[in-house]
């Protein structure tokens, strides 16, 4: 398994483009080889379906022939969740059909900067945060003396958890590693001047092919100072193009910007797409995650893709979804919403596709 995980990391290193490729490494996933192909897809199988994690990790020309092996070898239904525009053609080749399922936000670090009027308001909570005695610093969880500092991640990390209903996102997500050393990279905002609490945290996946960063994995205290995290991200933006990286990334807004003319293909699963952003608010909205990003001015919203084998998404691969995203049923969203008297009257008409809509949430801010 050592060896193992040494080839697979040294493919995402000479391979990986996508937000997501250095997640591929960690969690309960599969891995699929090709002796024709240098590189690996990451999958689960739920439900009898196959679901590939984001892209193809290999040269972008030999994509398709990987998927192509792949499909031959589970010889099951596949589905592809969080693919970008560079492999859409490829899964297209092969005969998939494709949803947009939301957009990426991304940041050419060259460009970035607090100045003007559009960053107004990210500016003036940067400030209050300084002004409050935060500090950003980062962590190296592996130091003689990082035990008390660890700790405290996981505290606020279970604290946060519970906000969202005690449940840790998986399948393209990453989690707080601290049981191994890797490349992730920790920033952490603490008060007093930089010698009391951590007010928040945000844990970094590289993305090696494009020479960045995916802002991943954050957290706060619930009574964090305010502006804290807007000043971890920027500062953290901020760190990344001194150092002469070149793009970052906030993840992707789910069922944000749905523009994709493809949609027309799939009226009922857009419209209920539509409404979920729209009108469903739990523990995880929508609406608000997109302009939580939005107001940061990304330079480029990048599309993301769930792509399928079969011609119409199936009730199969719907809860195949669900299940590896460890998400909840959506009566259960719409019960706690007070909606159960309307639930009852569709649901069975609907619910796997909302429920679908929920899995596509794929942030942990």
């Amino acid at each position: 398994m050592r060896t193992q995980h040494a080839q697979l990391d040294l493919w995402v290193r000479r391979y990986g483009t996508n937000s997501n490729s250095y997640v591929l490494l960690e969690g309960p996933k599969s891995y699929f080889t090709s002796p024709d192909v240098d590189g690996f897809l990451a999958y689960q199988i739920s439900a009898g379906i196959a679901l590939i994690a984001g892209d193809p990790v290999c040269a972008p020309g030999d994509a398709r022939r990987l998927i192509h092996d792949f499909c031959s070898a589970v010889m099951k239904p596949v589905g592809a969740y969080q693919v970008s525009p560079e492999n859409l053609e490829a899964f297209r080749a092969e005969g998939f059909t494709d949803l947009q399922i939301g957009k990426e936000a991304l940041f050419d670090l060259d460009q970035f900067s607090l100045c003007g009027g559009k960053m107004e308001l990210v500016r003036a909570a940067t400030n209050k945060a300084r002004r409050a005695g935060v500090v950003v610093s980062e962590h190296d969880p592996f130091a003689f003396d990082a035990d008390q500092l660890n700790e405290e991640l996981r505290e606020i990390s279970r604290e946060w958890l519970k906000s969202k209903g005690n449940r840790e996102l998986g399948f393209v997500l990453g989690s707080l590693g601290l049981e191994r050393q890797s490349a992730k990279r920790y920033y952490v905002a603490r008060s007093e001047n930089g010698t009391g609490r951590i007010e928040g945290f945000i844990v970094c996946e590289p993305i090696f092919g494009r020479s960045g960063y995916y802002l991943d994995v954050t957290r706060r205290r619930p009574d964090a100072v305010r502006g804290t995290m807007e000043l971890l991200t920027t500062e953290i933006l901020r760190r990344l193009r001194v150092e002469g990286y070149e793009m970052a990334s906030m993840g992707v807004a789910p069922l944000a910007l749905l523009d994709d003319p493809d949609l027309a293909d799939h009226p009922l699963v857009a419209r209920l797409m539509r409404f979920v952003y729209q009108r469903v608010d739990t523990h995880y909205d929508f609406k608000r995650l997109y302009r939580y990003k939005a107001k940061y001015h990304p330079h480029a919203w990048e599309p993301r893709y769930f792509c399928f084998s079969q011609r119409r998404l199936s009730v199969n691969v719907l809860y195949a979804l669900i299940d590896v995203r460890k998400h909840t049923t959506v009566e259960k969203v719409f019960v706690r919403e007070g909606l159960q008297a309307q639930v009852k009257t569709w649901k069975h008409a609907a619910s796997f596709v909302v429920a679908f809509c929920w899995a596509l949430l794929s942030s942990s801010w």
